[in-house]
């Protein structure tokens, strides 16, 4: 298996996370981080046995994620 690029961070900010400072980040339980994971939903790193999660990719998860409001409809009374 050929050696995977070394990827330089993005921002001065990017960071890396395992999997408990992963799910604080994203505010949720590390069931969910797991989860993401296994159903390749998240984009991620493995370290030996641990997985790690770049800042930007947890951001980039988020922002895929948001939901843009609707314009505003009259309401008529």
């Amino acid at each position: 298996m050929p050696p995977a690029a070394s990827r330089p961070a993005t921002r001065a900010t990017d960071r890396l996370h395992d999997v408990d400072s992963a799910a604080d980040y994203l505010r949720c339980g590390r069931r969910l981080i797991y989860r993401l994971v296994a159903e390749r939903r998240i984009t991620y790193t493995k370290a030996g046995r641990s997985l790690r999660f770049w800042q930007s990719d947890l951001d980039a998860y988020l922002d895929a994620r948001a939901v843009q409001p609707l314009e505003s409809i009259p309401i008529h009374r």
